[in-house]
């Protein structure tokens, strides 16, 4: 098994990877954001100002102007003076200028603000005011021009002064209200262009520090690049030592092994005279322990072909059904030596449809035979075991044909169903059951990925296993 590596701090700086692109992308967003945000602001700002506070202000000034004139106008109406005709022509000249002025500051002042769209109510209260004042004015000068020279208007002429005066005060408290709002949105507008001379001098080191930073992560890169190019090829100068002393090692043991398998077969057989009853128990347990040495040795072999890319696989059309037909026929008799029935079903397959494909029958007979041969020896007597043709469609694969292999063993438990697939793992509680060396799975994953497909592993119904072979269908294959 592959030593664990105890060089940690190495592999925790590694995980920190991610902390210059942080950096970088952090720097690149401040970089072109900023000064799109200063300079968006201050658009907005300048056309707040421009249409709505500098258009109400002048707006402002212009009605305090008209209002100013239309009241010296109707005075001057009142009094009677010999300029009547000029006061009563700039009289209606101011009263179109103000309602012009009234209209023009409601459409304005509304999006200014809430406040000064309260004063100019106010101040349109005050006018509305004023006018009234007016018109009882002049009708009381049309109906007796001599009071309004007497003592009886005086009253009336202070009211009429108080409301004009009332309105002026209104129009002012929303001049200074408009003033005030443009003053300090041209002080933000005086802030906002400051702030965007200063920025890209605040910005020219962190544009600095981020291109630091592309170059450290880069020379980074490049230096973890170059070892995992060194890394994989030393990875895969082990993997040949290892593929070449196992094949030596196991080339060394194998003939020898069976060759003492040999002579223990001539004893077993008394080829070279009776044996009595106590040397032939020696000699069987010495058959059977040079047997699981021998089949140990030839897993080992494959473990090691499979960890070898050149591993060949042979392609042409096969059916499936007659491989898996054959397989059971070879454990047909170690099953009825446990007392296990066999079964093979193959499902009705839809019309066209039918279990050949292209694959390498040779690695496919040896990856069902490893899945029999486990679901027959951990199979107890009186069990069963079925294989089963179906066509299926996986969401990795596509559309399949798959040969699941059924057995009422003692199941694998949730937390080691991916477990039993690494080499040399064996569950615990098998163990004991039958001799293993914890390859066979392990092997035959690797074939059927090799072919192209997988092995899945699922409960059976009422206790189990099903090991299921999935290999593509021609049409995904292709």
């Amino acid at each position: 098994m592959t030593p664990a590596h105890d060089d940690n701090k190495p592999i925790r700086r590694s995980r920190l990877w991610w902390m210059p692109l942080v950096l970088i992308a952090g720097a690149l967003v401040i970089i072109f954001s900023v000064p799109l945000i200063i300079s968006g602001r201050l658009q907005g700002i300048r056309s707040f100002v421009s249409e709505y506070v500098s258009p109400s202000l002048v707006r402002t000034n212009d009605l305090e102007a008209a209002l100013a004139t239309d009241f010296a106008a109707r005075s001057e109406l009142a009094e009677g003076s010999g300029q009547s005709s000029a006061a009563a022509k700039a009289a209606a000249a101011a009263q179109t200028a103000i309602a012009d002025d009234e209209r023009g500051l409601d459409s304005l002042v509304k999006y200014v603000g809430i406040e000064s769209a309260s004063l100019f109510g106010a101040a349109t209260a005050s006018i509305d005011a004023w006018r009234r004042e007016e018109d009882r004015f002049a009708e009381q000068a049309r109906t007796d021009q001599s009071a309004i020279h007497g003592a009886s208007s005086t009253a009336a002429r202070a009211r009429r002064w108080e409301a004009v005066e009332l309105a002026l005060a209104d129009l002012q408290k929303l001049e200074d209200e408009l003033t005030r709002i443009s003053l300090l949105q041209r002080a933000t507008i005086s802030h906002l262009e400051r702030l965007s001379m200063l920025v890209p001098t605040w910005l020219v080191p962190l544009a600095l520090l981020a291109l630091a930073a592309v170059g450290w992560t880069a020379r980074r890169t490049i230096l973890l690049s170059q070892a995992a190019e060194k890394g994989q090829r030393d990875a895969e100068r082990a993997m040949a030592a290892k593929s070449a002393l196992m094949r030596g090692v196991t080339h060394d043991l194998k003939n020898p092994l069976g060759a003492a398998r040999g002579y223990a077969d001539l004893l077993a057989d008394e080829a070279l005279g009776p044996v009595p009853d106590a040397q032939a128990k020696v000699i069987a347990r010495l058959r059977s322990l040079l047997s699981a040495t021998l089949e140990t040795v030839n897993d080992l072999v494959e473990l090691s072909r499979t960890d070898v890319e050149g591993l060949r696989i042979d392609r042409r059309d096969s059916d499936l059904a007659v491989i898996a037909k054959d397989c059971v026929d070879d454990y047909r008799a170690m099953s009825d030596a446990g007392g296990i029935a066999l079964l093979f079903v193959v499902e009705k397959f839809p019309d066209g449809q039918s279990a050949v494909l292209s694959t390498d029958p040779l690695r496919v007979r040896q990856v069902l035979g490893n899945m029999l041969s486990n679901a027959v020896k951990y199979t107890p007597r009186g069990g069963r075991v079925q294989v089963r043709i179906t066509l299926g469609n996986d969401a990795e694969i596509g559309p399949v044909i798959a040969c699941d292999v059924s057995d009422s063993g003692p199941g694998i438990p949730e937390n080691l169903k991916e477990r039993v697939f690494e080499e040399f793992f064996r569950v615990p509680a098998t163990v004991a059951v039958a001799p293993g060396t914890g390859v066979g799975l392990a092997i035959a994953r690797r074939l059927a990925r090799l072919l192209g497909g997988d092995i899945r592993l699922a409960e059976t119904p009422g206790g189990g296993s099903t090991f299921s072979l999935l290999l593509p269908l021609p049409s995904a294959s292709g």
